[in-house]
């Protein structure tokens, strides 16, 4: 259990360790707090239209992990572009999914994996295709939020002229004036592209929780259950906030620090990210040198050989002959150590970008050869937990890949879209006003959401603190584009007022959402909440083929049952890839762990739908 004592330093580490100055929540929530818009109603004409349904795209898929799934249909329905005037602009459409529950139905459930902007049509089934008492017990609802995926797409424009007009730098870790002069041309460029439509005002958190009422309303449920993980848990927030008396069995897996503000939670991350690399990413590395080549058998000796490969990039980069950067491998390497079992891609990331130094591409890019000396380098027991195919369409010297394949493998940022971007212009033949598309930015909901700071150097000053400090990836924020966002902000107080319990759960050294955020929010509805913290794991993405046996069974009896722990829970964790034993790490949760016999669902690989799904949203995570 964890003790008053204990929660209180460990709220003070949350408060000390990433710096979250007064300064910074002050600049980012006006001084009287934010007031709760109201509850909308919901005009007949919704809830009557007529809905053409089709059998998704992806049920067959789910039938082939679980043949006993029932069909899930696809359709989309239309909705206000803005709840509070729903006459005032042209409707847009929410992409669903649904099956009906196999036994009998204890309701509706539904899911988010996360983003914001994280496409979700599919979880809810592939979630029930791990975990099949969720086809049995409840209809599943899955839906695209607003904005993303096969929903009503958010379209972030711009000219050919402004992307060539942008200034450049060959690593944004250098915290130089030509990086400050590049960071704020970004965020400008990218906040005027995603405002340009009439549409972006409106892909926020408060409208895609009066989505989520409206299809309740619209398949007749009484309440809405819910299972969503880090953005999701930020989205059940607000949800349960709006709508306390619809809140039914809620799970809410790896919390953002829904209770503060968007600033708070994203300047947590070069903390956090910095912690699970160090902790358990580096250590595993050098406790696998009989298995890896080459990169250290101590964690001194990987973070140098780490630091040496990124300052080996930075030197081609700045001499004209490369294009593989030092900061996409920082991306790349924060991705992947969402999860467990991709600590391997992370060490082949590591290994591949080696390669390329040792013997640059005249193209200036990673290609076959340096994919497949680095896939060689790791011993076979490594290899089984990925494949070859999968690493050479993550660098893109794979020709048969999918655009599935290419998404699922891939590691995205608002830096990498820009690039590509202006790559895609260079090469155009058209005049200086050709519109490109940037696709549909997620931090567009962050800009929607909470109140920024609208001064850039406030911005400047925080990376370069956190650059100095955090080694690995403390400069990744660097200037929002929420700075320049020219639409007023909706925000909330979240106190969950007039809600049943919630479960969190939560793990120590998640990369994304950080312990001691999540702790907080905790802290802030502590009579509404039940925690659940993981010792000694990082995952990003716990309950349903957790690590965690403990903190799998605790979600399984809330779900299936609505019983909660009388108090909350320490659970213990599994040992990473290929290892026998958990190795302790000092943190904030530090041993008070029940621990449960292993079961089936703590496996160190993950469902191949599932760790796709999970792979996707680690992969746009810096968007």
């Amino acid at each position: 259990m964890l003790k008053p004592r204990k929660i209180a330093m460990a709220l003070a580490v949350a408060l000390f360790v990433p710096q979250l100055a007064v300064s910074s929540a002050t600049a980012a929530r006006p001084a009287r707090g934010p007031v709760d818009p109201p509850v909308p109603s919901i005009p007949q004409r919704y809830l009557d239209q007529p809905i053409t349904w089709s059998v998704c795209s992806f049920d067959a898929g789910i039938k082939r992990a679980y043949p006993q799934a029932p069909t899930t249909n696809c359709a989309k329905v239309k909705v206000p572009m803005d709840w509070a005037h729903p006459d005032a602009h042209p409707d847009v459409e929410v992409a669903i999914a649904y099956s009906k529950a196999t036994g009998k139905s204890k309701g509706l459930m539904t899911t988010n994996p996360g983003g914001p902007g994280g496409a979700g049509l599919s979880l809810s089934a592939v979630l029930a295709s791990e975990k099949p008492q969720l086809f049995t017990d409840f209809d599943q609802l899955g839906f695209d939020p607003r904005g993303f995926g096969a929903s009503t797409p958010l379209r972030c424009l711009t000219t050919k002229e402004k992307l060539l007009a942008l200034p450049t730098t060959p690593d944004y870790k250098e915290r130089t004036r030509q990086t400050h002069k590049t960071e704020v041309a970004e965020a400008a460029l990218l906040a005027e592209a995603c405002s340009s439509q009439e549409f972006g005002q409106f892909v926020s958190s408060q409208q895609t929780v009066y989505d989520m009422d409206f299809l309740r309303a619209l398949f007749k449920a009484r309440q809405l259950n819910f299972i969503g993980y880090s953005y999701g848990t930020w989205l059940g927030g607000w949800y349960a906030d709006t709508y306390p008396q619809r809140v039914g069995r809620f799970v809410i897996d790896s919390n953002m620090d829904w209770t503060h503000t968007q600033w708070d939670n994203v300047n947590f991350d070069p903390f956090s990210g910095q912690r699970r690399r160090d902790t358990q990413l580096i250590p595993w590395i050098a406790r696998h040198a009989d298995q890896i080549q080459g990169l250290g058998s101590t964690p001194k000796q990987v973070t140098a050989s780490y630091d040496k490969v990124r300052a080996d990039l930075v030197k081609l980069v700045k001499a004209g002959t490369s294009n593989v950067r030092g900061d996409d491998l920082d991306g790349k390497i924060y991705s992947v150590i969402y999860g467990n079992v991709r600590f391997i891609r992370g060490t082949l990331d590591i290994l591949v970008h080696q390669e390329f130094t040792k013997d640059p591409s005249a193209s200036g890019d990673v290609e076959l050869r340096h994919v497949d000396k680095a896939w060689a380098r790791l011993a076979p027991e490594l290899q089984t937990f990925d494949t070859l195919t999968a690493i050479r369409t993550r660098y893109g010297v794979n020709p048969a890949a999918t655009a599935a394949d290419k998404v699922a493998t891939s590691s995205d940022s608002t830096r990498s879209l820009l690039a590509d971007a202006r790559s895609a212009a260079e090469k155009s033949s058209g005049g200086g006003d050709e519109v490109h598309s940037f696709g549909a930015v997620g931090t567009t909901v962050r800009c929607n959401d909470t109140v920024w700071n609208k001064d850039p150097k406030f911005y400047l000053a925080e990376a370069d603190k956190m650059a100095r400090k955090y080694s690995f990836f403390g400069y990744m924020n660097g200037v929002p584009m929420c700075a320049f966002w020219k639409y007023k902000a909706q925000d909330r107080k979240l106190d969950l007022t007039g809600s049943p319990r919630i479960l969190m759960v939560q793990g120590e050294l998640d990369p994304a959402t950080a312990y001691e955020g999540s702790l907080r929010t905790h802290q802030d509805t502590a009579k509404v909440t039940r925690f659940v913290a993981i010792d000694d794991e990082g995952q990003h993405g716990q309950y349903v083929g957790s690590a965690s046996a403990c903190a799998e069974a605790i979600g399984d009896t809330f779900i299936f049952t609505g019983e909660l722990p009388a108090r909350d829970k320490v659970c213990g964790t599994t040992p990473l890839p290929a290892e026998l034993s958990v190795y302790p790490v000092n943190g904030p949760v530090d041993g008070n762990a029940v621990h449960l016999p292993r079961s089936k669902s703590a496996s160190q690989k993950a469902s191949p739908l599932l760790q796709q799904a999970l792979d996707t949203i680690a992969a746009g995570t810096l968007r």
